[in-house]
């Protein structure tokens, strides 16, 4: 979590952020927002994380301003790594904000290493 809110404050008018959660809606929007700290849109509709492949938690999804996919994937190598080599979410944001340039990275940005999501029949 400290690693998106630091993503949220360093491209702050430049991205819309926004969380979404997949598998607990014990919780409102505004205990979401105060748990974590942030004043960001929350959804519980998984449509979307459904629709970009997400079958784990956490990943980070950016989108295109056209709505498509740019990268799904791991925000950093590990739960607690702080490598910038390895910030893959801050990298594919550079990268698009660069003139939408097209970037491969390792496994360990693509494999996700999260709890997967229940009911989930569709990873890989």
């Amino acid at each position: 979590m400290a690693h998106f809110k630091s993503l949220v404050k360093q491209y702050q008018g430049e991205v819309s952020f926004a969380i979404v959660v997949t598998n607990n809606t014990r919780y409102t929007v505004k205990e979401i927002q105060n748990r974590f700290g942030v004043d960001l849109p929350v959804s519980f509709d998984t449509t979307l994380a459904t629709s970009c492949g997400v079958y784990s938690t956490p990943q980070a999804v950016i989108l295109k301003t056209n709505h498509q996919l740019y990268y799904r994937g791991n925000y950093n190598k590990s739960r607690y790594c702080t490598d910038k080599k390895t910030n893959y979410a801050q990298i594919a944001l550079d990268a698009l904000l660069e003139h939408g340039l097209n970037i491969s990275f390792d496994q360990y940005a693509l494999r996700a290493y999260g709890c997967q999501l229940p009911k989930c029949t569709n990873y890989k």
